[in-house]
């Protein structure tokens, strides 16, 4: 009986372990609240070239930050949206670091429910995508964002 029971044992462990290797990490179950993760998160977003679709990857990081201060009060949230000059002119390149600020408040205030009030979204086109010695600033497919959050 006994070693029909370890059987058991070890055929239950090895479940748990397929369930979460299958499910990926945004299926994880939100982890125990912990106080000391509510400070400011400060993380980047990257895009690909001229879109302001999240990738898959983008998901998972924001999917990963936003667990990480489960339970937390937001107090902030400020998205900062970024394009490259070399994207057409400088009203367009600004319409696309708009459009990616807001993409990112949406999903944040949809999968992380992050109250969309506190957030504050800015867009800089492609204004300091050149340096004042006029060399081109590479990657600027991408947003920031900064979240301040506290203990309730």
């Amino acid at each position: 009986m006994r070693f029909v029971s370890l059987i058991g044992a070890a055929a239950l462990l090895a479940l748990g372990a397929c369930s979460t290797l299958t499910g990926g990490e945004e299926n994880a179950p939100a982890p125990a609240f912990n106080a000391a993760a509510c400070v400011e998160k400060d993380f980047v977003i990257y895009f690909d070239e001229g879109q302001a679709e999240l990738t898959d990857e983008a998901r998972r990081i924001i999917d990963l930050q936003a667990r990480d201060i489960h339970g937390c009060t937001i107090d902030s949230v400020r998205i900062i949206g970024l394009s490259d000059q070399d994207e057409g002119n400088q009203e367009s390149s600004r319409q696309l670091s708009v459009r990616r600020a807001e993409v990112l408040a949406e999903y944040l205030a949809t999968r992380a429910s992050w109250p969309r009030s506190r957030f504050e979204l800015l867009a800089t086109g492609a204004r300091g995508a050149v340096t004042a010695e006029g060399l081109d600033v590479p990657v600027r497919n991408r947003a920031r964002i900064i979240a301040a959050s506290h203990a309730p």
